[in-house]
């Protein structure tokens, strides 16, 4: 599975541990997002909808797409986010309390990279300091190795060897076929796959696996299981589309899966932050980049502090306002 703290430095480790998800007040400085050129409102949006079961637990997400902006909706969560493809912006919405948060993808990992050269420049000063008279103190560190990247000259890999069987299945109003894989260790998979090409769903799959890395880093929310892209990518190079894909052991079975593929009449308020929502900061960003504001969707840099602690966060808050 994806550990979203394997590239991490110690300090932004330590930040990110203290959350899952926590959040802290607002921070000064806002920032707006790069401008992009208006598109003609769509009269429809497609609407794609995933179910999985992970760490025996059951989820449902949902991708609508628009021509320049992307909702992502976790409703057993009970969170949503908007995501700009072109600046890679975010805005999650927390349907729980009421508010919202935003962070720029690029801003952040600049940011982390820049936390790793000065965490590498400390460890040289370190060393350098190092001498007969001066050895390093004992570690129980092991001993480190060159990386043999020569599984990655070909891409993406699921490590399987696929073989079709001989039964079919009706999933998400699609004739599907069933495929099993094989690892030379014997862990095995099991993938039921249209025999073709499904646009939508495969667009779906793309915006999922562009937010993966972003929202586990920052907000620390998994969003799918990135166990699933290399599957997609083994299967599809075979002119396969997998509609359910089946893992695990018999005692922690998991799964992902398309529940449909439909279109919706296209309504603002998708993409925009209700008018009650107050802004709050995600404490992974705190300090780390000047904070922004939602722009073209909300604006309201100088919003009160909110304790997400508290058992109902923000209440009192904000008056009731007329539905949406």
């Amino acid at each position: 599975m994806f550990d979203p703290f394997r590239r991490m430095p110690s300090c932004a480790v330590l930040a990110l541990a203290l959350v899952a998800p926590v959040f802290a007040a607002d921070a000064p400085g806002p920032k707006a997002e790069p401008r992009v050129a208006p598109v003609a409102t769509p009269a429809f949006v497609d609407q794609i909808t995933f179910a999985f079961r992970s760490d025996e637990q059951n989820h449902k997400v949902v991708v609508t797409t628009s021509p320049t902006l992307q909702r992502i909706d976790e409703p057993d969560e009970r969170y949503s986010f908007i995501y700009n493809p072109a600046t890679q912006f975010y805005v999650g919405l927390e349907h729980d309390n009421d508010t919202y948060w935003t962070f720029s993808w690029p801003e952040v990992r600049a940011a982390v990279e820049a936390s790793k050269r000065g965490e590498k420049r400390l460890q040289d000063l370190s060393i350098a300091g190092l001498g007969p008279d001066n050895p390093a103190p004992a570690t129980n560190a092991p001993v480190a190795t060159t990386p043999d990247t020569s599984a990655l000259a070909t891409g993406d890999d699921s490590g399987y060897v696929w073989r079709p069987a001989n039964e079919k299945k009706r999933i998400a109003d699609l004739d599907c076929t069933r495929w099993t894989g094989e690892t030379v260790s014997g862990e095995n998979c099991e993938v039921w796959c249209y025999a073709g090409p499904l646009p939508k769903v495969s667009a779906a799959l793309a915006q999922l696996r562009a937010v993966d890395e972003p929202m586990a880093l920052v907000p620390v929310r998994e969003v799918v299981p990135d166990f699933i892209f290399p599957i997609y990518d083994a299967l599809s190079r075979a002119g396969m589309t997998p509609v359910m894909i089946n893992w695990g052991s018999d005692a922690q079975k998991s799964s992902f899966r398309l529940v449909e593929q439909t279109t919706r009449p296209y309504e603002a308020k998708l993409f925009s932050v209700p008018k009650i929502y107050v802004k709050t900061t995600l404490i992974t960003m705190d300090g780390m980049v000047p904070e922004q504001p939602a722009p073209a969707l909300r604006g309201n840099a100088n919003a009160p502090r909110v304790d997400h602690s508290a058992p109902n966060p923000g209440a009192g808050m904000n008056p009731a306002l007329p539905p949406r």
